[in-house]
């Protein structure tokens, strides 16, 4: 929306506040800047309708505000079709967790056996959570959000990554009590 508005306004000043202005600023310019010159431009100006001050820019500045103008409105076009691309491209799209595998419709998947960490900070005030997980040694993330994708599933599959990454927790404390001897069965 602000890009509409920030595109709409200066197509209106590149296409009537500026080039009024520069018909003002030519025709002032074209005047010699005698007395009489500046009588002459004044009897035009007052005929016009126009103020008889002169220009507050020249025409050669007027024209540069010109082309700033549609500057600025290729930028705003830019940022906006980005935005509207942005907010559309995930439409349609669905997120789910099926047997040991978290999965979307980019095809993008994540072993549930892989994740090494929950990100929850923003989980109950958003509905994001970040999955941190091994993929080919390497860290990579996966992005839980629900406001992007339905919300009950969103939480079906935040709750199944985290009862996963619990069972992983508890086994690998397992497996380093048996390694390390569990001082326990020492004492028996």
């Amino acid at each position: 929306m602000a890009c509409a508005l920030g595109i709409a306004w200066c197509l209106f000043d590149a296409l009537v506040t500026y080039p009024k202005k520069l018909q003002i600023a030519l025709l002032y310019e074209s005047y010699p800047q005698t007395e009489e010159g500046l009588q002459a431009w004044d009897s035009d100006a007052t005929s016009r309708g126009w103020l008889t001050d002169a220009p507050e820019k020249t025409a050669n500045e007027i024209e540069a505000l010109i082309l700033n103008q549609y500057i600025l409105m290729g930028g705003c076009i830019i940022l906006g079709l980005l935005m509207l691309w942005k907010w559309y491209r995930p439409r349609g799209s669905w997120i789910e967790c099926h047997e040991n595998q978290i999965r979307d419709s980019f095809g993008r998947s994540v072993s549930l056996d892989s994740i090494v960490g929950i990100d929850r900070r923003r989980w109950e005030q958003k509905g994001i959570a970040v999955l941190h997980f091994l993929k080919d040694g390497k860290p990579s993330k996966f992005i839980l959000d629900d406001f992007k994708y339905k919300r009950e599933p969103m939480g079906e599959i935040m709750e199944c990554a985290e009862n996963q990454l619990q069972a992983l927790i508890e086994e690998s404390e397992r497996e380093l009590a048996s390694q390390q001897g569990d001082p326990s069965e020492d004492s028996k």
